[in-house]
């Protein structure tokens, strides 16, 4: 699916395609046109959406106004006649063309089949068990997402698994739920599919927080620093995939874990070099088997994206950051980290992963990489002007050299480029 920015950008740069030359007026209309059918704004879709919500909103508070009165059968009746009612529009909208209609009455049936679940429960006296009736939520939406293609029974359907999974990890005190899974890879299978990007984004977090669940309640309660090289190693691998998935033309949905695992190793990153600064929080923390686990799947997926990567300008800057993010925790391990040499062994590893996110962004025209490492870069700054190296004049030496060290590159880049480029405009 091509975003809201990418089509400004495509369009301003077919407008000074035409005027360079490069391309003709009419290719830039097919091109348009193209773009016009493959997706934009659509109004009665999203108008459609809002009018089913407030509809089973109303239905709701109508039942809840007079839920005491009512007999059983006819609570019973108006639920289900709320749920034939909803899905027999959607069926007839998607006979007709409108799946923006459809899915929004599809949705508002999804949600008459949610309250129907917790009024029926409260009805007859069921048990409390909150996780099962999630399941049994999120079991109606999935089938639901598959006979009616519906987006947005697909993201209930992913959010009442994640509340399921949840609340079965709380009841086992953090125990690992592998049943998890039984009921998400038929979410993710329908998700994979779909050109929906709030899909692809609400099935790439529920998968990262089942990896959140991992290390139990007890090492949350007596929170651990190891936590955070797993958090890294996370980060790492949810950069790749969506990387990856960027350079090789790969699933819409893996591209989807490129901004969530930026944002969490640009937050990790900033934490580690935060805590090293402070002579009370520099400990290495413990060397975790899921550690270990979290590093097997990571290291992997990183030298599969430097040796298959297409685009090496893109590639290659961006794996030299994500290496040295998981060199980071080896700092902290290696026994020295109090001392000023660890200090500016993690500022300094920091602040060139934030310089090499620049580049890769730079280079691959990905935005979202370019303003990650600018962030990391700033925040990075600003903790390394709060909290000093060693002395004042430590710091103040430790800019210094890392800013002729930046110019010293930048010249050397700039000749190296100019070099390269004399042969390209001699060339026919």
């Amino acid at each position: 699916m091509l975003t809201g920015s990418y089509r400004k950008r495509l369009d301003a740069d077919l407008n000074r395609w035409v005027g360079e030359g490069l391309v003709s007026l009419e290719s830039a209309t097919t091109i348009r046109r193209s773009l016009a059918q493959e997706g934009g704004f659509r109004l009665p879709a999203l108008l459609g959406l809002f009018g089913g919500l407030l509809i089973a909103a109303s239905v709701s508070a109508f039942v809840a106004a007079n839920w005491e009165e009512m007999p059983r059968l006819l609570k019973l009746g108006l639920i289900l006649l709320g749920l034939a009612g909803s899905f027999a529009v959607a069926a007839r909208l998607e006979s007709r063309g409108s799946t923006g209609g459809a899915d929004a009455a599809a949705t508002c049936g999804t949600l008459i089949f949610a309250a129907g679940v917790a009024l029926v429960g409260q009805m007859y006296h069921l048990p409390t068990d909150w996780p099962g009736g999630a399941l049994l939520i999120a079991v109606g939406a999935l089938v639901a997402a598959f006979l009616l293609r519906s987006n947005g029974a697909l993201v209930i359907a992913l959010v009442a698994i994640c509340a399921w999974a949840g609340g079965r990890w709380d009841e086992s005190n953090g125990q690992i739920g592998y049943g998890f899974w039984l009921a998400f890879l038929p979410a993710l299978w329908l998700a994979w599919s779909r050109r929906n990007r709030l899909v692809h984004h609400i099935a790439v977090l529920a998968a990262l927080l089942w990896f959140v669940t991992l290390p139990g309640q007890t090492i949350f309660m007596h929170f651990d620093y190891g936590l955070l090289a797993y958090g890294l190693a996370l980060s790492v691998l949810f950069v790749v995939l969506g990387a990856f998935a960027l350079d090789r033309a790969g699933p819409e949905l893996l591209t989807a874990c490129l901004p969530w695992g930026l944002i969490s190793l640009v937050l990790i990153l900033n934490l580690e070099l935060g805590r090293i600064l402070d002579m009370h929080q520099a400990r290495p923390g413990t060397a975790m088997s899921l550690n270990y686990f979290a590093y097997a799947l990571a290291v992997p997926a990183l030298t599969g994206l430097a040796l298959l990567g297409r685009e090496r300008r893109f590639v290659w800057p961006l794996a030299l950051a994500l290496l040295l993010s998981l060199m980071v925790p080896v700092v902290f391990w290696s026994g020295g980290v109090v001392a000023l040499v660890g200090k500016i062994a993690i500022a300094t590893l920091v602040l060139v992963i934030a310089i090499a996110l620049v580049l890769a962004g730079a280079g691959g025209g990905v935005r979202r990489l370019t303003i990650a490492g600018s962030a990391l870069f700033a925040i990075a700054v600003l903790i390394l002007l709060w909290q000093t190296i060693g002395t004042l004049l430590d710091q103040s030496l430790f800019f210094l050299a890392a800013g002729a060290i930046l110019i010293g590159l930048a010249s050397g880049a700039r000749r190296l480029l100019a070099k390269f480029a004399k042969p390209m405009e001699a060339s026919p």
